[in-house]
């Protein structure tokens, strides 16, 4: 079963990200279990907020035995798992140990990217128990300037890790469900801009996942549509796990 995790040495978008797939998922009807490893516990929050879907369960480990357990339960019980690992290096890799598939979000700025590349070699340090596939992920848009832009466009070429043509551009609308609850595919046209264009790209990315590897349990996507639905999922679910 798939396991995904999203991480960088800087924060910069790894619970958007994880949240953002975890509601693709669930909307094209796979069960998601969303392990909250990063410092701040703004999943499990969000997961307290109106509008989790019945298809995503929330999880906060307490160390990295405890972050392994639960990836385990999760592959069990047939589910796609989605880890938002932070920025700590510890939890990052030991995040990337257990994944299928790493993530890194890049948010087109000199710093951002400077992260990126620097999680990417931390990723080539670790001795992956899965030989599974990386990729950088656009998770916001910066307006810099052009000659910049090459040395970042440069940077990020240099590494033989995949950027995926897919991205999230729309800051905004992604953030949202942090505010309100639910996903990006619940939402009202009146709790944020560009929810439209937002779950077009959230099907994108996942549907380029797929293509790229991605083992999920769930039937494969269809290609995406330019507007997802609204159905709204008024339920919520939150697990947690004791020390071990």
């Amino acid at each position: 079963m798939a396991v995904i995790a999203i991480g960088s040495v800087r924060s910069g978008g790894t619970s958007t990200l994880a949240l953002t797939l975890a509601g693709a998922i669930a909307d094209a009807g796979g069960s998601v279990l969303l392990i909250d490893a990063a410092r701040n516990p703004d999943l499990v929050r969000w997961s307290h907020r109106p509008g989790c879907p019945d298809l995503i369960s929330v999880a906060r480990p307490t160390n990295d035995e405890g972050l392994r357990e639960l990836t385990h339960l999760g592959r069990r019980e047939g589910r796609t798992v989605v880890i938002d690992a932070g920025f700590k290096r510890d939890r990052l890799r030991a995040a990337f140990e257990i994944a299928w598939m790493s993530l890194i979000p890049v948010r087109f700025s000199p710093l951002s990217v400077a992260a990126a590349v620097e999680t990417d070699r931390l990723i080539d340090g670790i001795n992956r128990r899965r030989s599974g596939g990386r990729a950088f992920v656009a998770t916001a848009i910066t307006r810099i300037s052009s000659r910049i832009a090459r040395t970042l466009e440069k940077e990020l070429c240099e590494s033989r890790t995949v950027r995926l043509p897919a991205g999230l551009s729309l800051r905004a609308a992604f953030e949202a469900p942090f505010l309100v609850g639910g996903t990006v595919h619940s939402l009202s046209n009146s709790d944020a801009p560009g929810l439209d264009r937002a779950r077009a790209e959230a099907e994108s990315l996942l549907f380029e996942l797929d293509l790229y590897g991605l083992r999920r349990p769930a039937c494969p996507l269809a290609a995406p549509s330019l507007v997802a639905n609204m159905d709204e999922l008024p339920d919520e679910r939150t697990t947690a796990l004791a020390s071990a």
